[in-house]
């Protein structure tokens, strides 16, 4: 298992508060096509996909079941926060006098173990609930699924670069099938096959110490920079020529159906090579590095529980929307928001391991 290292967690940061900001931005700017209003959103969206590669990257130590247990933690915060959270929403703007039902909560809690439209089409647009915050736990779930595959196989395949190469292709391709068949499987189990494919490259990037290697890289040296010129100008042929769609959870990769699975691979890699690039930069800034590796450190919670944070404020000032996430916001509200929200539960993290500490310092 290669050492803890500061480019990855600048690079965990910088893609988490990427994350919040874009949901901030894009929840309700998502046209019919799937695709960003904004182009700028559209790359950052892309990001979401490194943190499959991360994953595949730092495979724990041990057998498989000690690597399951290592990654038990992740399944027990899916199970609890898709309870507490719609419940304590639900408390919240009943003691606030906002419409809320018992109905909506219930929705709300299927909806956060990812059941909602299951078996329904694909791209069945879900309806929007009082209650519910849970928009990146969907993302969640797939990676959860998918280490219970991954880490089965991942010795075995990358063992053998040939098997790789096959295993890839035969991930992607039943990516493409499920997404003709169409229909949404429970947990968002629709998208596992093609999260294990980011899973295998991340680990294959590890065995060949990529981020070893861009963390102790001279940027003064012109070479450094030819895999990172190369890799902009490949993705903006790909983007081109296959546009990228920004609605991951509806398993749509772009306009070509099933088959744009495999530019969007290509695409997610090609994305985690230029933020990784971009991490090295900003890890050599003192200031932009240290906030960024805290919040990379604390990446688990704060995608899991920045909207409800953002909805729980919200309700002080607005009656809750039912037909959009957010009420109507500025820029200028959605960047102090979004700001506001992320310090907010880095705090509490920060306050809860001193707590933590302390009581082990007492026993």
């Amino acid at each position: 298992m290669p050492v803890r290292l500061k480019t990855a967690d600048v690079l965990k940061g910088g893609l988490i508060l990427g994350i919040v900001f874009v949901h901030m931005f894009m929840l309700n700017k998502v046209d019919d096509t799937g695709r960003a209003v904004s182009p700028i959103l559209q790359p950052v969206y892309m990001g979401l996909i490194s943190f499959f590669i991360i994953s595949g990257y730092f495979i724990p130590s041990g057998d498989y079941i000690q690597r399951i247990k290592k990654r038990s933690k992740l399944l027990i915060v899916l199970v609890v926060c898709s309870i507490i959270l719609p419940v304590a929403l639900y408390l919240w703007l009943w003691l606030l006098g906002q419409p809320s039902t018992l109905d909506d909560l219930w929705l709300s809690i299927v909806a956060s173990f990812g059941n909602q439209n299951v078996f329904e089409p694909l791209g069945t647009p879900d309806s929007i609930k009082v209650c519910y915050s849970a928009y990146a736990q969907y993302f969640l779930w797939v990676m959860f699924w998918s280490f219970l595959i991954f880490y089965a196989i991942a010795d075995r395949v990358l063992a053998d670069r040939r098997l790789f190469i096959v295993t890839t292709l035969l991930l992607l391709a039943a990516e493409a099938v499920l997404v003709y068949i169409g229909v949404k499987l429970p947990f968002y189990f629709t998208l596992v096959p093609i999260s294990i494919a980011f899973m295998l490259a991340g680990a294959f990037l590890s065995k060949r110490c990529f981020l070893e290697k861009m963390e102790t890289a001279e940027l003064g040296c012109p070479r450094t920079w030819v895999p990172l010129i190369i890799s902009l100008l490949a993705l903006a042929v790909l983007v081109f020529l296959f546009p990228p769609g920004v609605k991951f959870n509806f398993s749509y990769f772009g306009e070509y159906g099933g088959m744009s699975a495999f530019p969007f691979f290509v695409e997610g890699l090609l994305v985690f090579v230029i933020f990784s690039y971009v991490s090295v930069i900003l890890g050599r800034i003192p200031l932009v590095s240290g906030i960024l590796t805290v919040c990379g450190k604390y990446c688990l919670e704060i995608a899991v529980i920045h909207i409800f944070v953002v909805r729980v404020i919200l309700a002080l000032f607005y009656t809750l929307p039912t037909d959009t996430v957010f009420p109507p916001l500025s820029t200028v509200q959605i960047l102090i928001l979004g700001v506001f929200d992320v310090a907010f539960i880095v705090t509490i993290c920060m306050l809860g391991d001193k707590i933590k500490e302390r009581r082990v310092s007492a026993a």
